[in-house]
């Protein structure tokens, strides 16, 4: 699969990633098509996707009862250095794949969340403030497993810990209840049209 690319230390550390996940069709779109979807919208709005994990089936939180999330997570290439201006273009994206934001933690069509902008590390200064790294990351197996596919090195930029050491932390459920779904996403990106490797 040359799409999903091992990362190498350096790049994991200066690295900008993203998590996808979606629940609910769009239109005649199942999930599945809603996170390739949105590669495609991401690198038609300068954003270059350079790796993308397997997508993972999760079981929805915090009621099973609603359909499973598939996730997936992206390292992308972005020119522009403000990390609030990236979460607009996330937000454009989930909206052109049919989000409607309700009641928190809702089944969803597209969900973006910015998990990591080169390392930096941000203190919210209201309740709306981007945060860097996303507050949750490190509780989160189906970000961390994911992430582990395409950056085994990476490191919390606010603890240090290395990606193995975080998920070692998560409960046994959590490990078990995130499982690759199955598929590949791809994402026609000018580093890929290349054929960069």
């Amino acid at each position: 699969m040359p799409f999903q690319q091992s990362i190498r230390l350096n790049e994991a550390q200066r690295g900008i990633f993203i998590a996808l996940g979606a629940n609910r069709p769009y239109r005649r779109h199942t999930p599945f098509e809603n996170l390739q979807h949105a590669l495609q919208l991401l690198s038609e709005r300068e954003v270059s996707v350079l790796s993308c994990s397997r997508p993972w089936r999760t079981p929805a939180w915090p009621d099973p009862s609603q359909p499973p999330f598939l996730n997936a997570v992206a390292q992308i290439a972005w020119e522009g250095e403000d990390p609030t201006a990236l979460m607009q273009i996330l937000h454009e994206v989930e909206t052109a794949c049919g989000r409607v934001r309700s009641v928190r933690n809702a089944p969803r069509t597209l969900d973006l969340d910015l998990i990591d902008f080169k390392t930096r590390v941000r203190a919210p200064k209201t309740g709306n403030d981007l945060a860097l790294p996303h507050p949750r990351v490190n509780d989160r197996a189906f970000v961390l497993l994911p992430l582990r596919e395409i950056a085994p090195h990476w490191r919390c930029p606010v603890s240090g810990d290395f990606i193995d050491t975080l998920i070692s932390r998560l409960s046994w459920t959590d490990r078990k209840d995130c499982r690759p779904a199955g598929g590949v996403l791809h994402a026609a990106t000018h580093r890929l049209k290349r054929g960069a490797t």
